[in-house]
């Protein structure tokens, strides 16, 4: 059991850049709509909004505050390099510019060859620091374009998936790694990455980003992986000023979008409220460990002097993410919790806030000591056959149709529970060797497994003498998978039970053995078997053959299909398709 390090609590620091003037506002009369009006022991720092043609103003309260004379170097050197030391000590941390269109967020985190920006003297930091050292770094650059994530190190343009691992931690399928070892070998690559960048000239902007861009520096040393993530944000635009048309009309719709989302997440993390919605576009999903999660942020509002309504947009903006909490830990891997979860009382007890009183009754019926034993444990007692069918199920056993639903609908239930029969004599249960079809490999079979063989229609193997005894019998078989091989064998045989108990039960056990035999198929079919599935392109077959590379099974129920981005409706759909195929 890894030791988890003490967590701390840190907000998000917001800091505030007023651009110097253009050549083209340098002869622009108006004062600059944003001042400094005042500073507080703790550091904090108070602003004031102010409109040239109106009498509105309006104050916020951030963590420091960079006029039109300061440089992007003092910003580093007082903000940014102090979360740099904590990166090699395995935590992350994240530093974002945000701001309007033409607010100057790019020359902030870029800057220029004689004044460098944020980026380049991030990473000649961290190069300095690994001087002498076993420390390796890694840069990873892309972008998030039309809500798409794009690789910018690959000289064509490559997709990424962006997905979650089994921990929830973003991670980005088909992103490229380049080592680094010199402040010449980056600007070398990033450099070129640069060049990929989506630009455009709009009403506003002559080189207006048409993405949100992010460069990754990834530390690693002996003990712990540390990540900085610096990421330029494309400005939100009026398209009645910027005059877009087309495909700079729809580039513009995205950006606003995206930007809409991080707003709502912001409020809904300021509101504490149960689901934050990360998940509304591809940007607020890879700035999801910077707001809430476990890295150390540092957001940089950028503002244009001489526009007021966009300045108060910005700032009201980054004064609420000054409410918004990280919890940073030092540690890779968590402590495993000791405390067990008591699941069968949370149950109950929502149960009762709800007032379900039948639910609850059903419940104590399903968990009781009786509901559990099997009829072999009775076989000496007098019993009465109770089989609850759902409505769904008695639908269509009238109707005749929509069986293959029957086998695979969860919905339908049997519990074999106080089974006995009308009449004087007492039941003697025997217990009959039926050879069932099995859906999962059995140990003699040493053909290996294939997509055919796994996903072929169900085939009986029973003497037809046998088959007949059997449906004779007013009985309704019980059926147990022995894992791991899965193989069918009856454990008793109960009376009184009708043909559509007996299909529903046989259903329930097909539906799991379908499940486990899906997931088996998953651990050890090769890259080809895994395309012809549903839902399983190439990149996800390649993922799936990395995480066996780690773990010889890394499938062992439904929901580790989510490590490779498969959502619960998704995995419902897919394996009902398999089900579906098996008739056809």
């Amino acid at each position: 059991m890894a030791t988890a390090a003490a967590t701390q609590s840190q907000p998000v620091r917001v800091v505030l850049r007023v651009r110097p003037h253009l050549p083209s506002e340098a002869n622009s009369a108006e004062a600059p709509c944003v001042g400094l009006l005042g500073s507080h022991p703790g550091g904090e720092v108070t602003v004031q909004l102010k409109d040239q043609y109106t009498s509105r103003n309006e104050c916020y309260k951030l963590d420091a505050f960079f006029g039109q004379e300061s440089r992007v170097c003092e910003i580093f050197d007082q903000e940014v390099s102090a979360v740099i030391p904590g990166i090699f000590e395995g935590t992350n941390a994240t530093v974002f510019a945000y701001g309007a269109t033409g607010s100057g967020k790019t020359y902030t985190m870029q800057g220029t060859e004689d004044l460098p920006g944020l980026i380049p003297l991030a990473v000649s930091t961290v190069l300095a620091l690994c001087t002498g050292t076993w420390c390796s770094v890694e840069i990873s650059y892309y972008e998030v374009y039309m809500e798409r994530c794009y690789d910018l190190l690959e000289p064509k343009a490559r997709e990424i998936m962006v997905l979650d691992d089994k921990d929830g931690n973003l991670q980005l399928k088909g992103l490229a790694w380049v080592p680094v070892r010199s402040l010449e070998e980056f600007h070398e690559i990033y450099s070129i990455g640069v060049q990929r960048r989506k630009v455009a000239h709009t009403g506003l902007n002559d080189v207006s980003s048409r993405s949100h861009a992010v460069l990754s520096i990834r530390i690693t040393t002996d003990v712990v992986k540390g990540k900085l993530n610096l990421i330029d944000l494309a400005g939100n635009e009026d398209n009645r000023r910027t005059c877009n048309e087309g495909i700079r009309l729809q580039e513009s719709a995205k950006i606003n979008q995206s930007l809409f989302a991080l707003s709502n997440v912001i409020s809904a993390l300021n509101k504490k409220e149960p689901r934050i919605p990360y998940r509304e576009s591809k940007l607020t999903r890879i700035l999801q460990d910077s707001l809430g999660g476990n890295s150390h942020a540092v957001m940089i509002a950028c503002l244009n002097p001489v526009e007021y309504q966009e300045a108060v947009h910005t700032v009201s903006l980054a004064a609420r993410s000054r409410h918004v909490t990280n919890h940073m830990s030092s540690a890779s891997k968590q402590e495993t919790p000791k405390d067990k979860v008591d699941m069968e009382a949370k149950l109950r007890a929502w149960l009762e806030s709800k007032g379900k009183t039948k639910s609850i009754q059903r419940m104590d019926g399903l968990l009781s000591p009786n509901a559990i034993k099997t009829p072999l444990s009775m076989s000496h007692k007098k019993q009465s056959a109770s089989v609850r069918v759902s409505g769904r199920g008695k639908a269509m056993d009238q109707d005749g149709g929509k069986i293959k639903k029957v086998l695979f609908d969860s919905a339908a239930r049997i519990p074999a529970e106080n089974f006995h029969r009308e009449g004087k004599q007492d039941i003697v249960n025997t217990t009959k060797k039926v050879v069932l079809p099995s859906l999962t490999p059995c140990k003699e079979d040493k053909t290996g497994s294939s997509l055919r063989k796994a996903l072929s229609p169900i085939s009986s193997n029973m003497d037809p003498q046998k088959q007949r005894t059997a449906d004779d019998s007013n009985c309704l078989m019980l059926l147990e998978l022995r894992t791991p091989m899965g193989s069918c064998n009856i454990v008793g045989k109960v009376t009184g039970a009708t043909p559509l108990d007996k299909f529903i039960a046989l259903g329930s056990n097909l539906k799991e053995s379908l499940i486990q035999q899906y997931l088996d198929f998953l651990n050890v079919a090769n890259k080809e078997e895994l395309q012809k599935l549903k839902g399983i392109g190439e990149r996800r077959a390649e993922y799936i053959l990395e995480l066996r590379e780690d773990s010889p099974r890394p499938f062992k129920s439904l929901s580790d299909l989510g490590n490779i981005g498969l959502s619960s409706k998704q995995i419902q759909d897919i394996l009902c398709k398999t089900a579906t195929g098996i008739f056809k």
